[in-house]
């Protein structure tokens, strides 16, 4: 998350208990500090604090952390086959069977004595 304060020339500190790690303001008119939301916040609405380098004043602001799904990383083989995928594969076995049934069929020869 990208933070922004207007007044701390020298930069300073944001801060938010359990929601990400301390981080450096930039100095400047409007100091900028970007920081990592932790993966086991709680959702919800939550107070972050500035606090100036050159000052002793705090300054508080609310932010929400929205409610989101895990990704679903891997290489693979993670998650089973669905539905649709199984049926695919099983028509595709019935067929070739079937085709090497008839292929078979075809190709054989008569017994002898029987023409």
């Amino acid at each position: 998350m990208q933070v922004s304060a207007a007044g701390c020339g020298h930069g300073g500190t944001v801060t938010s208990h359990g929601n990400f790690s301390p981080a450096n303001l930039s100095a400047g008119s409007i100091g900028f500090a970007t920081v990592r939301i932790f993966n086991h916040a709680s959702p919800g609405t939550h107070t972050l604090s500035v606090k100036c380098n050159d000052s002793n004043l705090v300054a508080t602001a609310r932010f929400r952390i929205l409610e989101g799904n895990p990704s679903q990383g891997g290489i693979g083989g993670s998650f089973g086959p669905s539905t649709a995928e199984t049926a695919i594969g099983a028509g595709l076995v019935g067929a070739s069977a079937l085709g090497a049934g008839a292929h078979v069929m075809r190709r054989r020869r008569p017994l002898r004595g029987r023409s």
